[in-house]
């Protein structure tokens, strides 16, 4: 029995056809129910989504002549979605995610075909969070997939046939109105309480500090929009946040998108900077991006890294930071973070978002990212500085079914991540899966430039690296699915599978610890100077290779495979540290 009925009627000046034809319950639902509805206009193509207790009142509201938007719409049409599930949060939380959607299945859209109503929805989603309610996975499963897929597609008011296809795109992982948790509502109702105060939100890999991100520049458009904000980004992430921000209507004139070296380069002051991935800002080296060192003049001259010319265009500084993702020695050390914040607010986010578990199974995605800190980072004393509980459940490492988790392969590392990332898209074609690398094997920036030139051989096999940093995921190249990822083109990015090539730059001593060896580590620009080696130095490369593999190990919504590239040494040193028996997993 479905657990949703769907009323659809025709609009003429404002009028609902045929309202007085209805059943007699469905014209009480509408006169005095908890519904969420969407217009459609057949020739505008426009579509306005909305939810109410009282539709046939909030109707006669729309077209009394106040609200613009129903003026110059032309909605002919209108569906309305009701269900014994429907409550003051499942009504929030259907709306939000349909709104979502429906963004989603128009991209492209120039002139902003999918209406809401903006102000309630920031507010709403700000002021009263869409947390976890007893039904949601109910609703989800049995309300708004079957409506999508069921109504909606078949009778033509979407182009998408399926959520799961919707659900890979960025305007829907980093959506600012979908539903937050109690944490991070409260981190943000913090944050825009204390406008005089500085934060840090520390979190591992896939804790939302990117929805965090979207959510606080919405609440701070929608409640302060006189402020000016800056929004300091990546390279690979800055169109995606101009797509998000653009078809959810925050491209505000006082909001800048940019990379560090762009805004302290534009000198211009802000209310509020919030900086994505702060532990990627870059300080005073030697081997360093000619312009990212360049910046370092007028009021900018004494600085010693991008961090504390910031502190200098901002009011409010913001930042999102994980300890564990600093990869290279231009990145600011943590000596060099610590003091620059030491007047910062610090906080912490500890649900795990991407990491998805398979239904059924004892153990947790907090399980995985708890073993996988502790297999790389036990012996550095890092631990301490993250979320971590030694606690996790091993089981997860040593879960033999074919379709666990986590899993890895004993020999032919490339040949088999690529029949196992090829037998998913057979069975899931909308996932997006790529094989990710160490940084083991050459390559130059040029390369990317010539489809011919190849870096990952394995018996009649030959693979490229990425061809590209900026929007690699999205890439339209014809072998871009092929093409093996480095950690500068996927760090911050959800992948449903993910292949991880372990290479011999990260080898175990006589004392069974792990460390870097640069020898094998092809990154010129990730090790020091012959120089400038000593046990400091020769530590924090260590942590460098350790942290690289820490992002492609957690890269994965749906699941992870090892293939060990050259190196046996670390997969004895994994299966002793996880206690996994030879017997025990099956690749």
């Amino acid at each position: 029995m479905a657990k949703y009925n769907c009323i659809t009627l025709k609009i003429k000046n404002g009028e609902l056809e045929n309202f007085d034809k209805l059943r007699q319950p469905e014209q009480n639902i509408l006169k005095n129910g908890n519904v969420v509805y969407i217009y459609k206009g057949i020739k505008s193509k426009k579509i306005y989504i909305g939810q109410t207790k009282h539709f046939v009142e909030r109707n006669k509201q729309h077209y009394n002549g106040q609200e613009e938007k129903f003026n110059i719409a032309a909605f002919d049409q209108v569906i309305i979605l009701i269900s014994s599930y429907f409550n003051g949060s499942a009504l929030d939380d259907v709306e939000s995610q349909l709104i979502t959607y429906f963004i989603a299945d128009n991209p492209k859209s120039k002139n902003q075909l999918v209406q809401y109503d903006n102000d309630e929805i920031i507010n709403r989603t700000n002021g009263n969070s869409v947390n976890d309610y007893r039904e949601r996975e109910k609703v989800a499963s049995e309300v708004i997939l079957p409506f999508w897929e069921k109504e909606l597609y078949l009778h033509e008011w979407v182009s998408t046939p399926t959520l799961e296809e919707l659900r890979s795109r960025a305007l829907v992982k980093y959506s600012p109105i979908k539903k937050l948790t109690e944490e991070q509502h409260d981190l943000l109702k913090e944050i825009n309480s204390n406008p005089d105060q500085s934060f840090v939100i520390n979190g591992d890999a896939g804790t939302g500090k990117t929805v965090l991100l979207t959510h606080l520049v919405a609440m701070l458009l929608n409640e302060q929009p006189n402020k000016r904000i800056a929004v300091v980004l990546q390279p690979n992430w800055i169109k995606t946040a101009k797509d998000i921000f653009k078809v959810y209507g925050m491209n505000s004139s006082n909001l800048t998108i940019a990379t560090s070296t762009q805004l302290i380069n534009a000198d211009e002051n802000y209310d509020v900077v919030i900086v994505d991935e702060s532990h990627k800002l870059s300080r005073k080296f030697s081997k360093q991006m000619a312009s990212f060192n360049q910046v370092y003049k007028g009021r900018f001259a004494q600085d010693n890294n991008h961090l504390e010319a910031l502190k200098k265009l901002g009011s409010q500084i913001v930042l999102m930071y994980d300890v564990l993702q600093a990869i290279r020695p231009a990145n600011m050390t943590r000596a060099q973070f610590n003091e620059a914040t030491k007047d910062f607010k610090k906080r912490y986010l500890k649900t795990q978002f991407r990491i998805q578990a398979p239904a059924g199974k004892n153990y947790t995605s907090e399980d995985f990212v708890n073993g996988i800190k502790y297999l790389l980072y036990k012996d550095t004393g890092l631990l301490e500085q993250t979320n971590f509980n030694p606690e996790f459940d091993k089981s997860v490492f040593q879960d033999r079914n074919v379709d666990a988790y986590f899993g890895y392969f004993e020999t032919q590392p490339l040949k088999n991540l690529i029949d196992w990332i090829e037998d998913d898209r057979n069975f899931n074609p909308e996932h997006i899966n790529r094989i990710l690398g160490g940084l083991v094997e050459p390559w130059k920036q040029s390369d990317g430039k010539d489809s011919s030139i190849t870096h990952w051989h394995e018996g009649n096999i030959k693979r490229r690296w990425n061809s590209t940093q900026t929007n690699w995921i999205y890439s339209e190249e014809e072998d871009a699915e092929e093409q093996i990822g480095s950690v500068f083109a996927v760090q911050g990015i959800d992948l449903n599978k993910v292949g991880v090539l372990i290479g011999n730059d990260l080898q175990v001593d006589t004392n069974g610890r792990l460390f870097g060896n640069p020898e094998k580590f092809l990154n010129i620009n990730g090790k020091f100077s012959k120089d400038d080696e000593n046990p400091e130095n020769t530590q924090e490369f260590t942590l460098f290779v350790l942290n690289i593999y820490y992002i492609l190990l957690t890269r994965g919504i749906d699941g992870v495979r090892l293939g060990f590239w050259k190196n046996d040494a670390l997969k004895e040193y994994m299966k002793k540290i996880l206690e996994i028996n030879n017997g025990n997993l099956k690749s």
